[in-house]
């Protein structure tokens, strides 16, 4: 089986598609596997790292506001459909999966043209645009939420999270990081690009969390150098973190945005969450994320310009908080076996 995978931009669509192909070579390891992705994202360091190849082409987002990369995006995406065409052609795939998102679009529109089946997979209650627009072309649509099924035809079958992250031992991952028995660990994180103004409120923090609580910062790349200067024994900074998945095993309480990709992530783990939306994102489609975790209970939302150092400590002393309740939550929305059905559809059709 020959399986191309469309996977860029942003982490949240690079490791649904690194988990399928996980998924893809536990059950069949002479399977070759190659991702199409784009020059400008996140897949090109991340796929390699996952040990799988990636072939890179133009592509950029059709950004809402007039600049310099909203004018030339149609141009630069033109080329990368050219590019998908020899890409395509060359590696001759029985399937091409996409997980949407702007580089997406080439690949498939290539696939189309070359009469390779196409599935597509939805992080996202709110279809992305680029989703809503390639599913007239696609063979079958995956989604992680029954809300998407309003929006758009499909099987919901959740999102797919890689392999590591389900099954790390919790209690070796506590003591790898040394954490006390006792101690609460408290994971926050801005998403695979980092944000500022969550970074910013919980470095403020740093110095006075409470007793008994141990922060796990992963604060970016792009803010680390300038916010890493208050390591403690409370306090933990992080640059970017490849292997993030003994940190979500030793966690209490996870403080995130609310992209799906992530928040799959944390609910096979059966995290509490306390999820800030980016307010910009597209569509509103974090938002929406977040108030279906929140209305099942295994999250308390808190809108961005509500969250500051203050409201960080308070949310670390809250005695309120039913972390039971949260993670029981929590455990009944995850999907863990997504990858699995994804993969075991593409050896019954293809």
């Amino acid at each position: 089986m020959r399986i191309a995978i469309a996977a860029g931009g942003t982490g949240g669509h690079i490791y649904p598609g690194i988990a399928v192909a996980q998924e893809i070579k536990s059950k069949d390891p002479s399977a070759v596997i190659l991702f199409v992705g784009s020059r400008e994202g996140l897949e090109k360091d991340l796929v390699p790292h996952a040990g799988f190849n990636i072939k890179l082409i133009w592509a950029r987002a059709l950004l809402r506001k007039l600049s310099y990369k909203a004018v030339s995006a149609p141009f630069i995406s033109a080329v990368g459909f050219f590019q998908s065409l020899k890409v395509l052609k060359d590696f001759s795939p029985s399937v091409v999966f996409s997980t949407g998102g702007y580089v997406s679009l080439p690949v498939v529109l290539a696939a189309k043209v070359l009469g390779i089946p196409i599935l597509l997979h939805e992080q996202n209650i709110l279809p992305g645009v680029v989703n809503r627009f390639c599913a007239r072309f696609a063979r079958q649509v995956f989604l992680t939420f029954e809300d998407s099924l309003k929006l758009m035809a499909g099987e919901v079958v959740g999102n797919p999270v890689r392999q590591e992250i389900i099954s790390v031992d919790r209690s070796s991952a506590r003591q790898q990081l040394g954490l006390r028995e006792d101690q609460k660990m408290v994971l926050v994180m801005g998403g695979s690009q980092g944000s500022r103004h969550i970074n910013q409120a919980v470095w403020e923090a740093a110095t006075e969390l409470p007793e008994g609580v141990c922060v796990h910062h992963i604060i970016g790349s792009r803010d680390y150098g300038h916010l890493a200067v208050k390591e403690s024994d409370r306090y933990h900074p992080l640059d970017y973190v490849y292997a993030v998945a003994p940190l979500l095993a030793a966690a209490d309480l996870v403080v995130s945005r609310a992209g799906a990709t992530a928040m799959a992530e944390f609910l096979v783990r059966h995290l509490p969450m306390i999820l800030i939306p980016f307010p910009y994102s597209a569509e509103d489609h974090q938002r929406l994320n977040a108030r279906f975790a929140n209305k099942s209970g295994a999250a308390i939302v808190i809108e961005d310009v509500d969250f500051n150092a203050g409201a960080f400590i308070r949310l670390l002393e809250n005695t309120g908080l039913n972390y039971a309740k949260m993670q029981t939550a929590a455990a009944a929305l995850a999907k863990p076996a997504a990858g699995k059905i994804i993969t075991d559809y593409i050896y019954a059709n293809f």
